[in-house]
């Protein structure tokens, strides 16, 4: 820039010095010589020194830091309302399968302290980490570290505002501050600093996060770094430096290098705050209205680093992410990756953010440019030369924002556990956007030449002139007119502020308005029916489909699950999937968080996480759209193949009870194993049972549980099939009635009856059988039969046959005479089901 715009001030000049700022060193006042030098002039520097006015800036420090820490306390009890309302009053923690049994997460809520604590850490550039030693089977010790890095902007943002104000407040009530002039300012900020890092981190270092864990040493998990201290202190002290110093006379404008800088980083803050401005609070609702309203509730620990990604991606930037898993023992799982998501196109679906909103974006951009080149034109003035670092001052600021910005943004987490497993995880803007940023400053700077003196005109005169610099007038005022320029701003030399200018009429104010007015109008209709177009879509988007298809498996609503995502089976196999059966199931999906929503054209990628009794599975679901309409694409889920349920019986049953509900299976059984059938069934444990009417059959009930994501083997319910005490009855029953037919018989040995005598049929006759000691029996499952049980004898009975025999044997006359035998009664039967009839095969054997 050049330094003829400004006039040069001289020693004398009161800009240069303030009042009650002490002479230089080594001169004199009238009756006062020269402050001594060297060695006494420290000793009496020490001895006059009063320390209690350190005070004030020890309070400046201490007080800054507690209204941080109940701002961060305020921050944290939002999210969590937040939270609970979304969860249904729930904000614990959920059990983790991996913590040794009797280990506990505490509630949130009674962390509220630490969690503040850390957090106000965290603004200050900590990054959480914690660290554990366990002990593992077959593996032995394990150490293993986990660090995360998340800045909390608004807090950061607030922090320095608090420091800033009390070091504001404390030069306005303390006489010191003049005084001691700068030096006595810096000591007081200093001092500030010092507390203010002192309390952040020392609270920080001593209040970490317990998670206590049997036969698991884990460290209490704290923010304190060495970025933390040394930024926490940087921070206090200039923030309340220039809090101090914001109260002192004030030039009326600067000249140099470093009024320079300074006017150019106004400028670059200005662009920053017209863009985020507008850019956060539509991120904000636009996530109310796509996720609730809970989800706002915890905006200010997350909007602003979104902010900072939606100014990337408006610049023409990119959001950037990478992340690498990597383990010994399942080598199969270790990954590694990164992509890139510009602001146009559908690479935002995947945040839920939709394609439309980068030209917004860009939009958004080209305006702040425009108000940001008529700040800057009216801020530094017309420049009269070309020179290169005239053009180059406002892109080097772009430069350092945007490098800053970049830094700040950024959300890094790493672990590892040695040899078992580590892993890293980042999302930033990309590595160019500095340079970027650098090009739209020089679109700023060539605007701020060639449009904003146009422009400029249509600022209010009044906020023109607050913004422009002030330059002491050269001559008195002497301008008359309604028009006059105030006669600070008047030229003098150098650049005359706001040129002069004839007010506008009242019809050309009326004009102006009305067009202007229109303008915006119509900008307003058609930014607004823009984002209700695509809101609504929004609503009714790809990610809305899997929402509620997940919320119906949560709700046992098979049907409804059906109709949403139709699995394309026969209708004989989907006996499973009603409403009857899937309702009762228990151990159902019990939450869900959509992940990521990645749309192409008309196909769209859905992942989302999904809870089970504890676990938790990450799914994938493909969908279309179907008949797309204006405000609804109508997104239909592709077919996706279902687990199936396996229920085998050891015995032939014909029906059985599955969560309560009658299913016809006529399952055959079999003698060498189980037969089986298998169907089609929704995540959930299933209870198979015989049902209550069946008489001679029983047999416990068996469950199985149908998981989440793919399994190796289908689950399976199993039945083992026992004979009932009717059965058995029944069987005894009809061996007695057979029995009872074989002593009927009037041969030697009847057909088909465990009655055998050995006479021959020749020469006996009359033969007349009575059961004397029934045989006992036992009933048992038959593996290699024919039939599902036999029943043996346990212990023969005896039977007497009385007959006549001819004892001439056929040699002369025949003499019949009376004989008495007895013999062993035993026997065995297969036992069988046949159209809901026991049927017994008997043998002799």
């Amino acid at each position: 820039m050049t330094e003829s715009h400004y006039p040069q001030t001289g020693p004398s000049d009161p800009i240069n010095e303030a009042p009650g700022r002490p002479p230089a060193a080594g001169a004199g006042t009238a009756g006062h010589p020269g402050p001594k030098t060297g060695a006494g002039a420290a000793s009496t520097l020490l001895k006059s020194f009063d320390y209690k006015t350190l005070i004030p800036g020890a309070l400046v420090g201490a007080i800054s830091y507690v209204a941080v820490l109940i701002t961060a306390i305020l921050f944290l009890i939002l999210a969590l309302i937040g939270i609970s309302a979304s969860n249904g009053g729930n904000t614990e923690i959920p059990s983790n399968s991996m913590l040794p049994s009797g280990g506990s997460t505490p509630s949130p809520w009674s962390l509220m302290g630490q969690l503040a604590v850390q957090l106000v850490v965290m603004s200050q550039l900590g990054a959480l980490g914690s660290s554990i030693d366990a002990t593992i089977p077959f593996m032995g010790n394990v150490h293993g570290s986990a660090s995360f890095f998340a800045l909390p902007l608004l807090l950061t943002a607030v922090s320095l505002a608090v420091l800033f104000l009390g070091g504001r407040f404390a030069a306005k009530r303390s006489s010191a501050q003049s005084a001691a002039g700068t030096a006595g300012t810096w000591i007081q900020a200093a001092v500030s600093g010092l507390v203010f890092t002192l309390l952040v981190n020392i609270s920080g270092a001593v209040f970490g996060i317990s998670f206590p864990v049997p036969s698991v040493k884990i460290s209490p998990i704290g923010a304190v770094t060495l970025g933390s201290v040394l930024f926490a202190l940087a921070s206090g002290v200039l923030a309340t430096f220039a809090g101090r110093a914001s109260v002192r006379p004030r030039a009326a404008t600067g000249v140099g290098v470093r009024a320079a800088v300074r006017r150019a980083f106004e400028a670059v803050a200005v662009h920053c705050g017209v863009f985020l401005a507008v850019a956060i609070p539509v991120v904000v609702v636009v996530l109310g209205i796509k996720s609730g309203w809970q989800a706002t509730l915890s905006a200010p620990l997350w909007a602003p680093t979104a902010g900072f990604f939606m100014f990337g991606l408006g610049h023409l930037s990119a959001v950037s992410r990478s992340w690498n898993f990597g383990s010994a023992v399942a080598s199969s799982s270790n990954t590694s990756g990164s992509d890139i998501s510009f602001g146009f196109g559908s690479a935002l679906a995947q945040y839920g953010i939709p394609g439309w909103a980068g030209w917004l974006l860009l939009l958004l951009a080209l305006i702040s440019i425009l108000v940001t080149s008529v700040f800057w034109y009216l801020r530094r003035g017309p420049l009269v030369g070309n020179k290169i670092t005239d053009w180059a001052m406002l892109p080097a600021a772009f430069l350092v924002a945007g490098t800053l910005m970049t830094w700040l943004s950024s959300v890094t987490g790493t672990f590892d556990a040695g040899s078992l497993a580590s892993g890293a995880g980042s999302m930033t803007l990309a590595w160019w956007t500095p340079f970027f940023l650098m090009l739209w400053g020089g679109a700023t700077e060539a605007s701020a030449r060639y449009a904003a003196p146009q422009l400029s005109r249509y600022v209010p005169l009044a906020i023109a002139y607050k913004i422009a610099p002030a330059h002491p007038a050269a001559t008195a005022p002497t301008a008359t007119g309604p028009a006059a320029v105030p006669s600070a701003y008047a030229a003098a030399g150098d650049h005359p502020a706001p040129a002069p200018r004839e007010p506008m009429s009242a019809p050309t104010k009326r004009k102006l308005g009305l067009i202007l007015g229109s303008v915006g109008l119509v900008i307003v209709l058609g930014v607004g029916a823009i984002v209700t177009v695509n809101v609504i879509k929004g609503n009714n988007g790809p990610d809305k489909a899997v929402n509620s298809y997940l919320q119906a498996l949560q709700n046992g609503e098979a049907s409804k699950a059906m109709v949403m995502a139709d699995p394309g089976l026969a209708n004989d196999q989907r006996v499973l999937l009603s409403d009857q059966i899937y309702a009762k199931a228990g151990k159902r999906i019990d939450g869900f968080e959509i992940v990521s929503t990645k749309i192409s054209e008309d196909n769209a990628t859905v992942v989302a996480d999904v809870h089970q009794d504890g676990r938790k599975q990450q799914s994938t679901f493909s969908l279309r759209k179907s008949n797309p309409e204006f405000l609804d694409d109508h997104w239909k889920m592709e077919s996706s193949p279902l687990q199936s349920l396996r229920i085998t019986s050891d015995t032939p049953v014909k029906t059985v009870l599955v969560n309560g509900q009658e299913l016809d299976v006529d399952l055959a059984g079999s003698v060498s194993g189980s037969s089986n059938l298998s169907y089609p069934a929704l995540p959930g444990e299933y209870t198979v049972e015989l049902p209550s009417s069946e008489k001679y059959l029983t047999a416990q009930k068996s469950t199985a549980l149908v998981t989440i994501g793919a399994a190796q083997a289908p689950p399976t319910a199993s039945l083992k099939v026992d004979a009932s005490d009717a059965l058995k009855s029944e069987a005894m029953a009809q061996i007695d009635a057979y029995l009872a037919e074989c002593v009927k018989s009037t041969e030697a040995q009847p057909a088909n009856c465990p009655l055998e005598n050995y006479s021959s049929s020749r020469y006996s006759r009359n033969f007349h059988w009575t059961l004397t000691t029934k045989p006992t029996f036992s009933m048992s499952k038959d593996p290699y039969g024919s039939s599902p049980w036999r029943i043996r004898t346990q212990a023969p009975g005896k039977a007497t046959v009385s007959y006549e025999r001819d004892n001439s044997y056929g040699f002369g006359t025949a003499e019949w005479k009376p004989v008495t035998d007895t013999t062993s009664v035993s026997m065995s039967a297969n036992v069988s089901l046949e159209n809901g009839k026991v049927k017994l095969t008997y043998s002799s054997y």
